[in-house]
């Protein structure tokens, strides 16, 4: 499940006009899990590559484009900073670090995160949302819906079920309510021939 590069494909949700990304949120948690490599400290051209998003280049102008970048570019109507209970399928962002890039990673839900060099250098790995402050001394600054300013769709609601067949016994009985439908309205002769219907089906 290749994760580098934007496809050039997008969805666009309904009532939106603003790009979409490709992958919905359940597609980036799946491309997030699957992808075990990273270029080291390339975080933010990891999660956006996972999202299929493009770069948002050197957003603050301070010379470097970094995971700092990435989290002032979202819109502030799709930011949620300070907010540590993210869905999962959305970036989360961290402020500061060595050189003052900061870090984004992956929601997985339930608290867990996909990170880049988490597993170890150029390792990516699964950790807790509060790992990279308790690692790496970073602060954690918030998730958002949208990714380089890309908005992240949900995943389309689940089909209902195929309804059950009816057994022989219920369209019998569906046809006895018939019956004393048509013979309450008049219909004696056809009432009569739905009874014997009815029968029918339920001798078979």
């Amino acid at each position: 499940m290749p994760v580098n590069g934007t496809p050039a494909t997008r969805r666009i949700t309904k009532g939106i006009t603003m790009p979409n990304t490709p992958y919905d949120r359940a597609e980036i948690v799946a491309r997030a899990k699957a992808s075990t490599t990273n270029v080291p400290n390339t975080c933010q051209l990891w999660t956006r590559a996972v999202c299929g998003a493009p770069s948002a280049g050197d957003f603050d102008g301070d010379g470097a484009a970094d995971a700092e970048d990435g989290w002032k570019s979202e819109p502030a109507k799709y930011r949620h900073p300070g907010d540590r209970n993210p869905p999962a399928g959305v970036p989360v962002s961290y402020g500061g670090g060595s050189r003052d890039n900061g870090h984004r990673a992956i929601t997985l839900g339930n608290g867990m995160i996909r990170s880049t060099d988490a597993a170890g250098w150029g390792r990516v790995g699964t950790v807790p949302l509060d790992w990279p402050e308790k690692t790496w001394g970073l602060t954690y600054l918030g998730w958002s819906d949208t990714c380089d300013g890309w908005l992240i769709p949900e995943p389309p609601a689940p089909k209902p079920p195929k309804p059950e067949p009816l057994s022989r016994e219920q369209k019998a009985n569906v046809i006895r309510r018939q019956a004393r439908q048509a013979e309450k309205r008049g219909y004696d002769g056809w009432a009569a021939r739905l009874r014997r219907w009815a029968k029918q089906i339920g001798k078979k």
